[in-house]
């Protein structure tokens, strides 16, 4: 449909009291918005409440980067994104308390057999009721751009433990239903990659971007972005 087309149809399905307000914008703007956007630009179809998929309750919470098959070449990314999962939960009163890093880290130190015990196991060593486990799928964040459209990406697949369940294997494991886990990815362009000054500097804003949808799992929200119709 040409822009013409939507600047003369767009008013009468905006009948009562819309009508003069698209009447008054369509002149401002010349008529460049596609029929979706205007809407969009009005107010219609945004805010959409979205429930959150799982909810965590209030008691200790173990976030868990398990990284297995070292997909995370940069150091600092593994505590980069556990810092943003933290506060993005906190923030959105997803969780109330936080195992800290540095307690998993000193367990890792002192605990014998470590690297070989379930994330469950060391939930419970920690003093924690769930674990959120994070299970690294893919990472790239170089300054070197080879993509265009996804130069730093990072995927994990998300998933909640119970704790405190110790003798049914199968209640273990809270959410999802699905055993693989859900699937979370965040990506910059090479042009978002570009202005940044290094590593460090891309590696944040990806824990940043991967941490808001992870986090955005376990609280009711608003729709993040206006869904085209297909």
């Amino acid at each position: 449909m040409s822009t013409s087309s939507i600047c003369r149809t767009v008013s009468p399905r905006l009948a009562g009291r819309w009508g003069l307000v698209v009447a008054l914008a369509l002149p401002a703007s010349g008529c460049t918005y596609s029929g979706g956007e205007l809407l969009f630009a009005l107010g219609f179809g945004s805010g959409r409440k979205v429930p959150a998929e799982f909810r965590l309750t209030d008691a200790p919470l173990m976030i868990f980067i398990d990284d297995i098959h070292e997909h995370i070449d940069w150091p600092p990314a593994r505590r980069a994104l556990f810092d943003e999962l933290s506060q993005e939960l906190l923030r959105h009163k997803a969780a109330k308390k936080i195992i800290p890093l540095a307690t998993l880290e000193q367990l890792q130190q002192s605990v014998p057999k470590f690297d070989q015990r379930g994330c469950r196991e060391i939930g419970e060593i920690a003093g924690a009721e769930q674990v959120l486990w994070l299970e690294v799928r893919d990472f790239v964040a170089d300054e070197e751009i080879f993509d265009a459209n996804d130069a730093a990406y990072v995927a994990v697949t998300v998933k909640v433990i119970n704790v405190r369940e110790t003798k049914r294997r199968s209640r273990v494991r809270l959410w999802p239903v699905s055993p693989d886990g859900h699937l979370v990815t965040a990506s910059m362009s090479g042009s978002e990659v570009s202005i940044k000054k290094d590593k460090d500097d891309i590696v944040e804003e990806l824990a940043k971007r991967l941490a808001a949808d992870v986090a955005r799992l376990f609280y009711d929200h608003r729709a993040p972005e206006f869904e085209r119709p297909p």
